[in-house]
């Protein structure tokens, strides 16, 4: 779609690695770290003698980094300050080991708020990976090989933070090999009425392997107007196929999906827009996407005042003709498409609910209806506040001017009269 505009989109990219250590119970100081990956001038715990800012006190959750053997084997991941610590506590047990056990951990630092997600199998690999050198060679307990797990850190600390996967050699017969892929959540529920959005150029992303209703979707028909029923008749596809496709494409974040554009549409603005007024790229990207090409780009206090006429109970028609937005230059379509884009426009959707009537005024209905218009029998049973108007529509292939002389034949009178009993909530 021409002059795409840039979509925040949900926090999916890998969160950063601020520390990794490693740590052992040693039988006369209990609980401590041995190596760590020092990021100047912030370690885990500043050495003596310094005052460098520490991330956290180990002393704080040294019980959860070696655990009492209940925890160990078992993913732990717990809170201190502003960091969270991820790592998967190993318990040996062997004469070698003096008090015969050896207890360690390799333990990853996030910031508080990082989706570790993704991470749970890196830890999970790399602690299997050095328990099975540990018992193959003693790895880890045997002071003449185990500083060589400085070398490790640094390693894994470096190379997923840049690469997002790493290669370690170890030894002859053990490596740790990484590779971290992005966790993305579940997409939401594609219904027939939404109107998938490109987020990039797909286009350029398509390849001869792709499944054939993914190609037939993607290549002709997304283009920001189509909905997803219109998307299935315009590429002959079975609908639940491309409801998949559109879901799939939802996952991997590369589409997004608003409403059906109608001039009967009704838009407000949500509370965020306080903030997001004052954001520069909305106040760059907004002119050059709404306005048709040839015209001149309003300024930023001028489009933002057109949004702030939106609201429930007006009509996209009505408030285009009572602002003059077509002088303007600008296209109402992509004016109202950027607005939800960003995040500060939110659809007013319409809700028509079928209040029954008394026993009189069904007889008079029933000679009302032998008018020449007639509506689809199955429409009655879903004037229950369950579904809006866009679902209506899309079911029955109309639009909302015959939706609504529909439900005005239903309600035996003109909607919003005190004799219908057809009432639209608006939410």
């Amino acid at each position: 779609m021409a002059g795409f505009v840039s979509h925040p989109m949900p926090d999916s990219f890998l969160p950063p690695i601020q520390s990794v250590f490693y740590a052992v119970f040693d039988v006369k100081q209990g609980p401590k770290i041995v190596y760590q990956l020092r990021t100047p001038p912030r370690t885990l715990s500043p050495p003596s003698g310094s005052a460098p800012r520490a991330l956290f006190s180990f002393d704080d959750v040294h019980k959860y980094i070696i655990p009492h053997s209940a925890l160990c084997g078992r993913l732990v991941i717990c809170s201190a300050q502003n960091y969270r610590i991820i790592g998967l506590p190993v318990a040996l047990k062997g004469r070698q080991y003096e008090r015969n056990y050896f207890r360690y951990n390799i333990c990853f630092v996030f910031e508080r708020g990082a989706d570790l997600s993704c991470y749970e199998p890196i830890v999970r690999k790399v602690s299997r990976v050095l328990t099975t050198c540990e018992e193959e060679s003693r790895f880890l307990s045997m002071p003449s090989k185990s500083t060589s797990i400085h070398a490790i850190l640094e390693q894994l600390y470096e190379d997923l933070n840049s690469f997002a996967e790493t290669s370690i050699p170890i030894d002859r017969f053990n490596s740790i090999e990484l590779k971290i892929f992005p966790f993305y959540p579940n997409p939401p529920p594609v219904h027939d009425w939404l109107v998938p959005l490109a987020l990039i150029n797909l286009a350029k992303r398509i390849d001869d392997n792709w499944d054939l209703t993914m190609a037939k979707v993607v290549c002709k028909f997304i283009d920001g107007t189509n909905h997803v029923s219109r998307i299935a008749h315009l590429a002959d596809s079975e609908i639940n196929l491309t409801r998949q496709a559109v879901s799939h494409l939802l996952y991997h974040q590369v589409i997004m999906t608003i409403d059906i554009f109608q001039y009967s549409n009704m838009y407000t603005l949500r509370k965020n827009i306080q903030w997001l007024a004052d954001e520069i790229h909305v106040k760059e990207e907004c002119g050059p996407y709404v306005t048709k090409p040839g015209n001149p780009i309003p300024d930023w206090p001028q489009l933002l005042h057109l949004y702030s006429r939106l609201k429930p109970g007006k009509t996209v028609y009505e408030w285009q003709e009572e602002y003059e937005v077509e002088e303007l230059g600008v296209d109402v379509r992509r004016f109202t498409s950027f607005g939800v884009i960003k995040g500060f426009l939110r659809r007013v959707h319409r809700w028509p609910v079928y209040l029954p009537p008394s026993l009189s005024q069904k007889t008079e209905t029933s000679t009302a209806l032998t008018g020449g218009l007639e509506c689809p029998p199955q429409l009655m049973p879903l004037l229950d506040g369950e579904h809006h108007t866009d679902e209506l529509c899309t079911m029955f292939e109309v639009g909302w001017p015959l939706l609504e002389k529909w439900l005005e034949l239903i309600g035996g009178g003109e909607i919003g009269s005190e004799e219908c009993r057809v009432v639209i909530i608006y939410r």
